[in-house]
């Protein structure tokens, strides 16, 4: 009879055993919330700006003016089959990293491929403001650039032609070719400095805007967006 005993204890045992280390490793296949490594970092939800220019819109794709390059480059993929900082053949993720205090070359661009061949020039200054280096995705934006320039020869100045601002009040302002110096004038009214088809602006949330129009009919080609310094 003990050994019955035994016999039943000794089973019993192994079987609370084998359930606990079973419990064990599935737990252990459980995400973990507090490590934090794996986590990737949150996205902003699409904000519209609080200056004269809320938004801008590419085949009717709505793009926010980008806190950090890596969302602009998000918003970007959407309107392409692939973005390259500038002539690196590599994504802002794969570029160099930046070092701590460092700034983006005044002649920065990121580039947007259409198709296999086909890009777009996009305009982009940046900085790292931290203490240490940075990926250039998670460097902030300081400036973008826009364009529809069919007197340069290059096709990458004027490869797309469905850009359109969306201002505070509503108004848009289609980057096609067509829009004149007459009607920024309306939007803006007398710039404080017009130089050589040069038009500046600042917006009371600290914006700077520089529509460039060509010469001869006043179309705008260009409109560069510099953020407020605080």
């Amino acid at each position: 009879m003990l050994k019955k005993l035994l016999t039943v204890g000794l089973a019993l045992t192994m079987m609370f055993a084998v359930t606990a280390c079973s419990s064990k490793d599935s737990d252990s296949d459980k995400p973990n919330d507090n490590n934090t490594s794996d986590n990737t970092k949150q996205e902003r939800p699409f904000t519209e700006s609080n200056g004269l220019i809320k938004y801008f819109t590419i085949n009717d794709e709505k793009i926010p003016l980008p806190e950090t390059v890596g969302e602009y480059v998000k918003y970007l993929e959407k309107i392409g089959t692939k973005v390259e900082l500038g002539d690196t053949g590599k994504s802002v993720d794969e570029a160099p990293k930046v070092d701590a205090g460092g700034i983006s070359s005044m002649v920065a661009y990121l580039k947007v491929y259409l198709d296999d061949s086909d890009w777009q020039w996009f305009g982009i200054r940046y900085k790292n403001d931290t203490d240490k280096k940075q990926s250039v995705a998670d460097c902030k934006v300081t400036q973008i650039t826009l364009d529809y320039d069919t007197i340069m020869e290059e096709e990458n100045h004027h490869s797309i032609k469905t850009t359109v601002f969306i201002t505070d009040n509503g108004q848009e302002i289609p980057m096609d070719g067509k829009f004149s110096s007459g009607k920024i004038a309306k939007l803006i009214g007398n710039p404080p400095q017009n130089t050589d088809g040069h038009w500046h602006y600042t917006d009371d949330q600290g914006y700077k805007y520089e529509f460039v129009t060509e010469n001869q009919k006043g179309i705008l080609t260009r409109l560069a967006i510099t953020y407020p310094t605080n």
